[in-house]
Protein backbone atom coordinates (compact mmCIF):
# COMPACT_ATOMS: atom_id res chain seq x y z
CA UNK A 1 0.00 0.00 0.00
CA UNK A 2 1.38 3.44 -0.93
CA UNK A 3 2.35 5.69 1.93
CA UNK A 4 0.36 8.86 2.55
CA UNK A 5 2.00 12.24 2.07
CA UNK A 6 2.09 12.62 5.84
CA UNK A 7 4.00 9.36 6.27
CA UNK A 8 6.30 10.19 3.38
CA UNK A 9 7.14 13.76 4.32
CA UNK A 10 6.05 14.15 7.95
CA UNK A 11 3.44 16.53 9.30
CA UNK A 12 0.58 18.17 7.48
CA UNK A 13 0.18 19.66 4.01
CA UNK A 14 -0.19 23.45 3.99
CA UNK A 15 -2.13 24.62 0.94
CA UNK A 16 -2.54 28.26 -0.02
CA UNK A 17 -5.53 29.32 -2.09
CA UNK A 18 -7.37 26.31 -0.68
CA UNK A 19 -10.92 27.68 -0.89
CA UNK A 20 -11.43 26.89 -4.59
CA UNK A 21 -9.90 25.59 -7.81
CA UNK A 22 -6.61 23.73 -7.77
CA UNK A 23 -6.02 24.51 -4.10
CA UNK A 24 -9.31 22.96 -3.04
CA UNK A 25 -8.60 19.97 -5.30
CA UNK A 26 -5.21 19.49 -3.62
CA UNK A 27 -6.88 19.66 -0.20
CA UNK A 28 -9.44 17.02 -1.10
CA UNK A 29 -6.92 14.63 -2.62
CA UNK A 30 -4.39 15.01 0.19
CA UNK A 31 -7.05 14.49 2.87
CA UNK A 32 -8.48 11.49 1.00
CA UNK A 33 -5.01 9.97 1.20
CA UNK A 34 -5.04 10.25 4.99
CA UNK A 35 -2.85 13.33 5.51
CA UNK A 36 -3.78 16.30 7.72
CA UNK A 37 -4.24 19.60 5.89
CA UNK A 38 -3.72 23.26 6.71
CA UNK A 39 -6.05 25.35 4.58
CA UNK A 40 -5.15 28.97 3.83
CA UNK A 41 -7.21 31.54 1.94
CA UNK A 42 -9.21 34.71 2.59
CA UNK A 43 -12.72 33.17 2.61
CA UNK A 44 -13.13 31.86 6.15
CA UNK A 45 -16.65 30.47 5.66
CA UNK A 46 -15.65 28.49 2.56
CA UNK A 47 -12.51 27.14 4.26
CA UNK A 48 -14.45 26.07 7.36
CA UNK A 49 -17.04 24.25 5.26
CA UNK A 50 -14.32 22.39 3.35
CA UNK A 51 -12.45 21.58 6.58
CA UNK A 52 -15.55 20.19 8.28
CA UNK A 53 -16.32 18.02 5.27
CA UNK A 54 -12.77 16.66 5.05
CA UNK A 55 -12.60 15.86 8.75
CA UNK A 56 -15.96 14.06 8.67
CA UNK A 57 -15.25 12.14 5.48
CA UNK A 58 -11.58 11.21 5.90
CA UNK A 59 -10.90 11.36 9.67
CA UNK A 60 -8.03 13.82 9.24
CA UNK A 61 -7.27 17.07 11.02
CA UNK A 62 -8.09 20.11 8.86
CA UNK A 63 -6.91 23.42 10.26
CA UNK A 64 -8.11 26.72 8.82
CA UNK A 65 -6.22 30.00 8.65
CA UNK A 66 -8.19 32.80 6.98
CA UNK A 67 -5.34 35.07 5.87
CA UNK A 68 -5.11 37.72 3.18
CA UNK A 69 -1.72 36.80 1.75
CA UNK A 70 -1.47 40.09 -0.17
CA UNK A 71 -1.27 42.02 3.12
CA UNK A 72 2.14 43.16 4.43
CA UNK A 73 3.71 40.62 6.80
CA UNK A 74 1.23 37.90 5.82
CA UNK A 75 3.82 35.11 5.57
CA UNK A 76 5.31 35.99 8.94
CA UNK A 77 1.89 35.96 10.61
CA UNK A 78 0.96 32.66 8.99
CA UNK A 79 4.20 31.02 10.13
CA UNK A 80 3.55 32.22 13.69
CA UNK A 81 -0.04 30.96 13.61
CA UNK A 82 1.09 27.53 12.41
CA UNK A 83 3.70 27.37 15.18
CA UNK A 84 1.20 28.51 17.84
CA UNK A 85 -1.16 25.72 16.75
CA UNK A 86 1.63 23.17 17.25
CA UNK A 87 1.55 22.09 13.62
CA UNK A 88 4.41 20.76 11.51
CA UNK A 89 4.42 21.42 7.77
CA UNK A 90 5.67 18.41 5.82
CA UNK A 91 4.34 19.51 2.43
CA UNK A 92 4.02 23.13 1.32
CA UNK A 93 1.78 23.71 -1.70
CA UNK A 94 2.26 27.26 -2.96
CA UNK A 95 -0.93 27.50 -5.00
CA UNK A 96 -2.46 30.93 -4.32
CA UNK A 97 -2.20 33.30 -7.25
CA UNK A 98 -3.82 36.22 -9.00
CA UNK A 99 -3.78 37.45 -12.59
CA UNK A 100 -4.96 40.31 -14.73
CA UNK A 101 -5.75 40.31 -18.44
CA UNK A 102 -5.55 43.32 -20.75
CA UNK A 103 -3.26 46.09 -21.89
CA UNK A 104 -0.32 46.35 -19.50
CA UNK A 105 -0.37 50.16 -19.61
CA UNK A 106 -4.02 50.28 -18.57
CA UNK A 107 -3.79 47.86 -15.65
CA UNK A 108 -3.97 49.24 -12.15
CA UNK A 109 -0.70 49.55 -10.27
CA UNK A 110 -2.27 48.07 -7.14
CA UNK A 111 -3.16 44.94 -9.12
CA UNK A 112 0.47 44.63 -10.20
CA UNK A 113 1.65 44.97 -6.60
CA UNK A 114 -0.83 42.32 -5.45
CA UNK A 115 0.25 40.01 -8.28
CA UNK A 116 3.90 40.27 -7.35
CA UNK A 117 3.09 39.77 -3.68
CA UNK A 118 0.86 36.72 -4.12
CA UNK A 119 2.57 35.04 -7.09
CA UNK A 120 6.22 35.65 -6.19
CA UNK A 121 6.87 37.06 -2.71
CA UNK A 122 4.51 34.81 -0.74
CA UNK A 123 5.77 31.51 -2.24
CA UNK A 124 9.32 32.67 -1.59
CA UNK A 125 8.58 33.78 1.98
CA UNK A 126 6.63 30.65 2.90
CA UNK A 127 9.30 28.42 1.43
CA UNK A 128 11.91 30.18 3.53
CA UNK A 129 9.64 29.99 6.59
CA UNK A 130 9.20 26.21 6.54
CA UNK A 131 12.35 25.05 4.76
CA UNK A 132 14.74 25.01 7.72
CA UNK A 133 12.72 22.42 9.64
CA UNK A 134 12.40 20.27 6.52
CA UNK A 135 16.15 20.32 6.00
CA UNK A 136 16.74 19.51 9.67
CA UNK A 137 14.42 16.49 9.44
CA UNK A 138 15.68 15.60 5.93
CA UNK A 139 12.03 15.17 5.08
CA UNK A 140 9.62 17.43 3.26
CA UNK A 141 8.25 18.59 -0.09
CA UNK A 142 7.34 21.85 -1.82
CA UNK A 143 5.03 22.31 -4.80
CA UNK A 144 4.99 25.59 -6.72
CA UNK A 145 1.92 26.03 -8.92
CA UNK A 146 3.07 27.87 -12.01
CA UNK A 147 1.48 28.01 -15.45
CA UNK A 148 2.12 27.26 -19.09
CA UNK A 149 2.83 31.00 -19.29
CA UNK A 150 5.96 30.24 -17.27
CA UNK A 151 7.59 29.04 -20.49
CA UNK A 152 6.95 31.93 -22.89
CA UNK A 153 6.28 35.66 -23.17
CA UNK A 154 2.57 36.33 -22.66
CA UNK A 155 1.30 39.62 -24.11
CA UNK A 156 -1.83 40.91 -22.32
CA UNK A 157 -0.91 38.64 -19.42
CA UNK A 158 2.55 40.16 -19.24
CA UNK A 159 3.15 40.46 -15.51
CA UNK A 160 1.25 37.27 -14.72
CA UNK A 161 3.43 35.30 -17.14
CA UNK A 162 6.58 36.93 -15.78
CA UNK A 163 5.57 36.07 -12.21
CA UNK A 164 4.96 32.45 -13.18
CA UNK A 165 8.33 32.31 -14.97
CA UNK A 166 9.82 33.26 -11.59
CA UNK A 167 7.94 30.36 -9.96
CA UNK A 168 9.17 27.84 -12.55
CA UNK A 169 12.79 28.94 -12.33
CA UNK A 170 12.74 28.96 -8.52
CA UNK A 171 11.09 25.55 -8.33
CA UNK A 172 13.45 23.84 -10.75
CA UNK A 173 16.50 25.39 -9.09
CA UNK A 174 15.39 24.28 -5.63
CA UNK A 175 14.65 20.79 -6.95
CA UNK A 176 18.35 20.41 -7.78
CA UNK A 177 19.61 22.28 -4.73
CA UNK A 178 17.54 20.45 -2.13
CA UNK A 179 17.79 16.90 -3.47
CA UNK A 180 20.92 16.17 -1.38
CA UNK A 181 18.93 17.21 1.71
CA UNK A 182 16.30 14.56 0.94
CA UNK A 183 13.59 17.03 -0.09
CA UNK A 184 11.30 16.90 -3.13
CA UNK A 185 10.38 20.05 -5.09
CA UNK A 186 8.03 20.35 -8.06
CA UNK A 187 6.93 23.18 -10.32
CA UNK A 188 3.45 22.29 -11.60
CA UNK A 189 2.59 24.32 -14.72
CA UNK A 190 -0.96 23.76 -15.98
CA UNK A 191 -2.63 25.34 -18.98
CA UNK A 192 -6.34 26.22 -19.04
CA UNK A 193 -8.03 24.82 -15.94
CA UNK A 194 -11.71 24.81 -14.94
CA UNK A 195 -11.43 27.30 -12.04
CA UNK A 196 -12.54 30.79 -11.03
CA UNK A 197 -9.25 32.23 -12.28
CA UNK A 198 -10.46 33.18 -15.75
CA UNK A 199 -13.31 35.25 -14.38
CA UNK A 200 -11.11 36.95 -11.79
CA UNK A 201 -8.42 37.72 -14.37
CA UNK A 202 -11.11 39.10 -16.73
CA UNK A 203 -9.83 36.98 -19.62
CA UNK A 204 -12.55 35.50 -21.81
CA UNK A 205 -9.95 33.23 -23.44
CA UNK A 206 -9.37 31.50 -20.11
CA UNK A 207 -13.10 30.83 -19.70
CA UNK A 208 -13.67 29.14 -23.04
CA UNK A 209 -14.68 25.48 -22.84
CA UNK A 210 -12.35 23.08 -24.59
CA UNK A 211 -9.70 20.51 -23.89
CA UNK A 212 -8.47 22.07 -20.65
CA UNK A 213 -8.20 19.86 -17.57
CA UNK A 214 -10.19 19.92 -14.37
CA UNK A 215 -8.63 21.21 -11.17
CA UNK A 216 -8.75 17.70 -9.72
CA UNK A 217 -6.90 16.26 -12.72
CA UNK A 218 -4.19 18.89 -12.40
CA UNK A 219 -3.77 18.37 -8.66
CA UNK A 220 -3.61 14.59 -9.07
CA UNK A 221 -0.96 14.90 -11.79
CA UNK A 222 1.06 17.15 -9.50
CA UNK A 223 0.91 14.77 -6.55
CA UNK A 224 1.83 11.81 -8.75
CA UNK A 225 4.82 13.71 -10.22
CA UNK A 226 6.20 14.82 -6.85
CA UNK A 227 9.63 13.30 -6.31
CA UNK A 228 9.94 12.17 -9.93
CA UNK A 229 10.68 15.35 -11.91
CA UNK A 230 11.54 19.02 -11.29
CA UNK A 231 8.58 20.33 -13.30
CA UNK A 232 5.59 19.09 -15.23
CA UNK A 233 3.05 20.47 -17.69
CA UNK A 234 -0.22 18.51 -17.34
CA UNK A 235 -1.84 17.32 -20.56
CA UNK A 236 -0.35 15.84 -23.72
CA UNK A 237 -1.46 18.73 -25.93
CA UNK A 238 -0.02 21.28 -23.50
CA UNK A 239 3.30 19.43 -23.45
CA UNK A 240 3.41 19.48 -27.24
CA UNK A 241 2.75 23.23 -27.32
CA UNK A 242 5.58 23.91 -24.90
CA UNK A 243 7.94 21.68 -26.86
CA UNK A 244 7.02 23.45 -30.09
CA UNK A 245 7.68 26.85 -28.53
CA UNK A 246 11.26 25.82 -27.85
CA UNK A 247 11.85 25.27 -31.57
CA UNK A 248 10.63 28.74 -32.59
CA UNK A 249 12.47 32.07 -32.08
CA UNK A 250 11.20 33.88 -29.01
CA UNK A 251 10.28 36.99 -31.02
CA UNK A 252 8.02 34.81 -33.16
CA UNK A 253 6.44 33.20 -30.10
CA UNK A 254 5.78 36.63 -28.57
CA UNK A 255 4.30 38.00 -31.79
CA UNK A 256 2.01 35.01 -32.27
CA UNK A 257 0.92 35.11 -28.65
CA UNK A 258 0.06 38.79 -29.02
CA UNK A 259 -2.12 38.10 -32.04
CA UNK A 260 -3.94 35.24 -30.33
CA UNK A 261 -4.42 36.95 -26.97
CA UNK A 262 -5.15 40.54 -28.04
CA UNK A 263 -8.44 41.90 -26.68
CA UNK A 264 -11.13 42.46 -29.24
CA UNK A 265 -11.56 46.17 -29.97
CA UNK A 266 -14.67 48.00 -31.10
CA UNK A 267 -14.97 47.51 -34.84
CA UNK A 268 -12.96 44.28 -34.93
CA UNK A 269 -14.42 41.60 -37.19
Amino acid sequence: MARSLGERYGGAALITGASSGIGEAFARLVAAGGTDVILVARRADKLKAIAEELEARHAVRATVFAHDLTAPGAARRLRAAVADAGLQVGVLINNAGIGGYGDFADQDGELHEAMLQLNCKIPLALTKAFLASMIERRQGAIIFVGSMTSYQPTPYLALYGASKAFVLSLGEALWAELRPAGLDVLALCPGHVETEFGAIANDANLRKPGTHLSAQQVARIGLNALGKTPSIVPGVWNKLLISANRLVPRRTVAALAARISAPRRVGDD
